[in-house]
């Protein structure tokens, strides 16, 4: 190929390729890559390149895949600074974490001054979520009878959540 030959091909092919791709720098990439690929490909082939020109298009058609695999797989959103800065943080914040901090506290002294068997038995249902007849069976008691210490350890939470308020 001459000089103006080559100029008339990459012109065509990159028109070709923008006309694929849609972004002008994707498609000069791609274009530029094209080239760069058949450069290499003909110093290292043992044969000659029958159609230069074909094989170049196979290669920009190639790398148009590739970049569409590219772009469906992880896309690009271009965003400015003041929509990143209303996307709200999903870790709490310190005010909130300290409340929970001490609600958590202020929940372990009110478990541990409710008698052992209520305690266990809010314990195992609500926390470990099983059953009445589940915590029946693993404390060899009647589910009646976990029933009615379900029952005091509610009143029990009830009375400090009472207390509370009337302070």
């Amino acid at each position: 190929m001459n000089e103006r030959s080559i100029d008339e091909v990459d012109r065509r092919l990159r028109a070709h390729v923008r006309g694929r791709v849609g972004n002008s720098q994707d498609a000069e990439d791609i274009a530029q890559e094209s080239w760069a690929r058949i450069t290499a490909a003909s110093k290292t082939e043992k044969t000659t390149i029958g159609n230069m020109r074909a094989y170049l298009f196979r290669i920009a058609h190639n790398l148009i895949i590739d970049h569409r695999r590219r772009a469906s797989s992880s896309p690009v959103v271009n965003t400015d600074d003041s929509v990143i800065e209303r996307v709200r943080d999903p870790a709490p914040s310190p005010e909130s974490a300290l409340i929970t901090r001490e609600q958590l506290q202020r929940m372990d002294r009110i478990m541990a001054a409710m008698p052992a068997r209520p305690r266990e038995v809010f314990r195992l249902s609500r926390i470990e979520g099983l059953s009445f007849a589940e915590i029946g069976r693993l404390m060899g008691t009647s589910r009646q009878t976990v029933y009615e210490h379900m029952t005091r350890a509610l009143l029990a939470l009830q009375m400090a959540v009472d207390t509370d308020f009337e302070k």
